[in-house]
């Protein structure tokens, strides 16, 4: 089970504190013991040698100054020549020392002691304290210091707590926001008072909802719109097929059944208009980009539509100039194809069209141009929306030639408009110029 943010960060908070105050803890008690130590050590050894310098042999009645009894200083002297043995307190004695001066011992009962040795004549003198008196101070004079500590970790331990609950109720209020919408709510979600970090989040959520939105709407309008123009052809191959089943001579079923195959192959063509702008709809920033020779594009655009154009005995070239751009190669060759069949059903007979490609900085231009009736200035931009057809054009088409250009120039973070093509006598022509970046992957990253 996946721990909450709140209970994660309290608890490593908390944790750090114990740490830290269970290090803290050993630090001061060794520290303390150290210094004690050092005080008792000087103690004994101050006190064995006022005993040499008295020449004390009865200890029975010496008090070390600065002692008390819970300190347990015990003193023992031997004196060698008469094998006596003197005693400050009423107890087992200490082993008798070998080494002189400061030595740790154990007793016959497993006692430690701390004891201090010199001699003075043929008496050895033992001043020594057990070690369990030194750690019980050192742990006594480690809590004193220690507490307000302790108490102080505590209080903050909770201070913690409060703190990150408080900090953490504008993410809560945030989730609780977004669990109440309905899946049809798209609009933003408020981000006024929210801190940085959340107001971060929040808007990475406002700005996929938004595009969300916008795809959303955008299948919306393609559904309503591929269903209004698919039932017009569908009608009329309908209306084709029941004329065709009622024509009685062979001239009047040829002349249905040429009628049929025109609607079935406008049909068959919008289909696949529409499925090809399906396909171009969804999110296509995360598709692999290769690099591309669009000059090599625009020649293979000429060899396979030539045929088409010789039919209308219209002029197709191709200038290019040795041209690379990161980009999706069979959309680009899509692109080229729509521009230049569109320029074939709208320029006459005998007319001309050439397909201009060439760098120019870090951008590539490609131009398709011919001369044909040419595109009025008010219906250039117009001219790229689904389904739109200049009004008093005799061209057959499905209006989504343009369209599907437009996206593929904004998949690639590109640009098109319109420009006169080349003159003639009944027009000025169209020329649509596309504008790309070389690198489409390194315009995608400025932009966002």
């Amino acid at each position: 089970m996946v721990a909450s943010i709140r209970s994660r960060i309290v608890f490593t908070l908390v944790a750090a504190l114990a740490v830290a105050g269970f290090v803290a803890s050993m630090a001061t008690y060794y520290s303390t013991r150290l210094e004690l130590s050092t005080i008792f050590d000087d103690q004994l050894k101050q006190t064995a040698l006022e005993i040499v310098e008295r020449h004390k042999t009865d200890v029975s009645d010496v008090y070390v100054i600065g002692q008390t009894s819970q300190f347990q200083v015990l003193i023992q002297v031997y004196d060698s020549r008469n094998n006596q043995l003197y005693l400050s307190q009423k107890r087992s004695p200490l082993p008798i020392a070998e080494n002189m001066g400061f030595s740790t011992i154990e007793t016959a009962a497993g006692d430690e002691w701390r004891q201090y040795v010199t001699t003075v004549g043929t008496q050895i003198i033992q001043v020594a304290q057990p070690m369990s008196v030194r750690s019980g101070i050192a742990v006594n004079a480690s809590m004193r210091i220690l507490q307000p500590t302790l108490i102080m970790m505590l209080f903050l331990a909770i201070a913690i707590w409060f703190v990150i609950v408080q900090a953490l109720q504008s993410l809560n209020k945030t989730a609780r926001a977004v669990s109440q919408r309905s899946p049809a709510a798209l609009d933003p979600i408020p981000t006024e008072g929210l801190p940085f970090e959340v107001k971060s989040l929040v808007s990475s959520i406002n700005r996929l909802m938004e595009r969300l939105s916008d795809s959303l709407s955008a299948q919306q309008r393609f559904a309503s719109d591929a269903a209004h123009e698919l039932r017009t052809p569908l009608a009329a191959i309908t209306l084709q097929a029941q004329l065709l089943s009622r024509a009685k001579t062979p001239e009047d079923k040829a002349k249905y059944i040429s009628r049929l195959q025109q609607g079935v192959a406008r049909a068959t063509r919008l289909v696949e208009q529409l499925l090809t702008i399906a396909r171009l709809d969804p999110d296509s920033t995360h598709r692999p980009l290769q690099e591309v020779n669009v000059d090599s594009l625009a020649h293979a655009v000429v060899e396979d539509l030539t045929p088409v154009a010789q039919a209308k005995s219209i002029t197709l070239t191709a200038r290019t100039l040795p041209t690379l751009a990161m980009g999706l190669p069979d959309a680009l060759r899509l692109m080229i194809t729509n521009l230049t069949d569109n320029a074939i059903r709208y320029t006459p007979e005998g007319g001309r069209i050439e397909i201009a490609v060439q760098s120019v900085g870090r951008t590539v231009h490609i131009a398709v141009t011919d001369n044909g009736p040419g595109i009025p200035p008010d219906e250039r931009q117009r001219v790229f929306e689904r389904f739109y057809r200049a009004l008093g054009t005799k061209v057959s088409g499905t209006g989504l030639g343009l369209a599907i250009v437009s996206r593929i120039v904004q998949m690639h973070h590109g640009s098109i408009h319109v420009e006169d093509g080349f003159p003639q006598e009944n027009g000025c022509g169209a020329s649509f110029v596309v504008t790309l970046p070389v690198d489409a992957m390194r315009a995608q990253t400025s932009l966002s």
